[in-house]
């Protein structure tokens, strides 16, 4: 999946004395156009599920070098990883959690998403996971005498189940985010292609030359 992504960044190398996009001189192989249109195809397809507000900088942003599309969709990874573990271990060092995205359905999703992957995992068994399942449908129902629940619930526990509501509060609060990843993924895509996408890619070029030579 990376080489074909990274093979596709050759038709956006800068120029670093004009500062311009340039072209290779030399005919690029047909591969290499169907891995760029490839890449801005599942850009496209990320546009459309994108919030109507920000699709006219993402379609910006669709008309620039492979290289910039890479770097958004690493970028908007990123800002979304690190943030969920930071924010899931922040939670469980200090034993808190916001309320406002901790109560109710907030975070309805998020626990039986992680509920199933950590009971997946072996990290929480069935009983476990039926427990939490349990809070989950709780907060579904809303009423305010439901809402505290899961904070009571959560501040009881000991077990590996907290986490399970403590990664669901961080996925709830990345998903509220989303507008502020993404702007700050388009700011940053000429930055990190610059820096770190074409220098990779040109590696990663030389290196299955070498292989294959």
């Amino acid at each position: 999946m990376w080489r074909s992504i990274f093979s596709g960044i050759r038709g956006g190398i800068r120029s670093h004395s004009s500062g311009r996009w340039y072209s290779p001189s030399r005919p690029e192989q047909p591969s290499s156009f169907e891995q760029q249109a490839a890449v801005r195809r599942r850009f496209d397809r990320f546009i459309e599920r994108s919030p109507r507000f920000l699709r006219p900088s993402l379609t910006g942003l669709r008309k620039a070098p492979v290289s910039h599309i890479v770097a958004f969709v690493i970028l908007h990874e990123l800002t979304a990883v690190v943030p969920l573990f930071g924010l899931a271990g922040a939670f469980h060092y200090w034993r808190w959690l916001p309320p406002s995205f901790a109560e109710g359905a907030w975070v309805s999703g998020g626990m039986e998403k992680f509920a199933r992957y950590f009971r997946k995992k072996g990290w929480i068994s069935e009983r476990d996971e039926r427990e939490v399942e349990q809070q989950r449908s709780y907060g579904d129902a809303g009423s305010p005498e439901s809402r505290p629940t899961a904070l009571e619930w959560f501040n009881a526990r000991e077990d590996a189940t907290r986490w399970v509501l403590e990664f669901a509060t961080a996925y709830a609060v990345v998903k509220v985010l989303l507008p502020v990843r993404i702007i700050v993924s388009v700011w940053g895509s000429p930055w990190f292609a610059r820096w770190a996408i074409i220098p990779i890619g040109n590696a990663t070029r030389s290196v299955f030359r070498r292989t294959k030579g």
